[in-house]
């Protein structure tokens, strides 16, 4: 298991308090008029992975990213490379409204990290 995420090409650390998976089983339910409930299950079972991802102003290391590449990969409107924190691989769109909260008040200070809510839809 890593302590990081990949995300099109470049690591970044997640909040661990609210960077969660999201499966989702589409189904549809109903009553008959029996009283018996009738459950469809489709095909699909989409999943994301949603939360906070650390964009700092200065790279951690060599193959870190920082808030500059992070909001470069979120204005692409294609899937790009996605590797979680256990290690499986495959592609996402980066969707969502992109909140993003300095955690210093000087925003372009070399220490400051951002956090940029995200939600990866796994393709």
């Amino acid at each position: 298991m890593n302590n990081y995420i990949t995300l099109d090409g470049y690591k970044y650390a997640t909040s661990a308090a609210n960077w969660r998976p999201v499966v989702n089983k589409p189904y549809k339910e109903r009553y008959t008029l029996a009283g018996d409930l009738d459950v469809t299950y489709g095909d699909a079972t989409p999943t994301a992975w949603e939360g906070d991802i650390h964009g700092p102003v200065t790279a951690r290391a060599t193959g870190w990213g920082t808030i500059a590449t992070l909001r470069t990969s979120m204005a692409k409107k294609s899937a790009v490379n996605f590797t979680d924190h256990n290690g499986a691989s495959g592609t996402v769109h980066i969707l969502g409204q992109f909140q993003q909260k300095s955690t210093l008040n000087t925003w372009d200070a070399s220490g400051n990290v951002w956090l940029v809510s995200v939600r990866l839809v796994i393709v």
